[in-house]
């Protein structure tokens, strides 16, 4: 599965952010506050719902996550399967379930099947994975991580299959 482009609306304080992603590993990176991990949150609560509970946390992602900036609470993604077939998830967070459509902009949401608690279970159907599974092998974040200086030269040599996103 490939991620090839990322289009915020408004998700907390990201907004009308666009990122098309390159073959290869791509980086984000950016300073403290930039919006790195809330760039990554986008990418689940697309995937796999928001939720609005709270979950011991002080907030729920529902509240957390509410746009900075205008009352558009939405975005999409577009990606690849890898049988090749190409999709794209429209979320309006203000609602349950997300717009799903095929490579021909077809609607196809209705082809999967919603659970009363979370919603369309569209990605776990098509890739088999599940929040925890992608958390814990898709995504690696700021802390799970470190790239020494030998690394970094190597990464952003110009024959490297890294790819750099600043925020």
């Amino acid at each position: 599965m490939k991620i090839n482009k990322i289009k915020i609306n408004s998700y907390g304080k990201l907004h009308e952010k666009e990122i098309n992603l390159k073959d290869g590993i791509n980086i984000i990176y950016g300073k403290n506050e930039a919006g790195k991990s809330t760039l990554l949150k986008f990418i689940i609560n697309t995937f796999y719902g928001i939720s609005k509970n709270k979950r011991g946390k002080e907030y729920s992602d529902f509240e957390k996550y509410k746009p900075w900036i205008g009352e558009e609470f939405s975005g999409k993604i577009e990606y690849e399967l890898n049988n090749k077939n190409k999709y794209e998830v429209y979320r309006d967070f203000k609602k349950k379930n997300p717009k799903i459509f095929n490579q021909n902009m077809e609607d196809i949401s209705k082809e999967f099947n919603i659970d009363k608690t979370k919603g369309n279970q569209f990605f776990y159907e098509q890739t088999n994975i599940d929040e925890e599974l992608f958390l814990s092998t898709l995504i690696v974040g700021q802390t799970e991580t470190k790239l020494r200086k030998t690394r970094t030269k190597y990464a952003s040599s110009k024959n490297s299959k890294f790819n750099w996103h600043r925020k």
